[in-house]
């Protein structure tokens, strides 16, 4: 069995694994808060459709004047120990270990 490695296009992160083959791995660095470098939570939405900007509607914010919020729907992790919360919708980023 031998040895496969690359370097993660995100953080920089080397990773290896033994593997006979070339495989696909995905790197955890976007669960990581770029802030203090904690591991991040899952982000858990109350599902209230006020809580979230609506950019492409017009009837939601017709004259552009709602206060933005870094809460969105592609809001995947959030990090609680700062204030305000850091969220994050950063994506697993796959490394090709060769």
């Amino acid at each position: 069995m031998g040895l496969v490695q690359g370097v993660c296009s995100c953080c920089g992160k080397k990773i290896r694994r033994e593997s006979p083959v070339s495989i696909v791995v995905t790197c955890d660095c976007y669960r990581v808060c770029p802030l203090c470098g904690e591991q991040m939570e899952p982000y858990v939405p109350d599902l209230s459709p006020r809580t979230y900007r609506n950019e492409n509607c017009v009837e939601w914010d017709p004259f552009k004047a709602a206060e933005r919020d870094e809460r969105s729907t592609a809001t995947v992790y959030v990090c609680r120990r700062h204030d305000p919360p850091f969220y994050s919708n950063r994506l697993p980023v796959e490394v090709l270990l060769k």
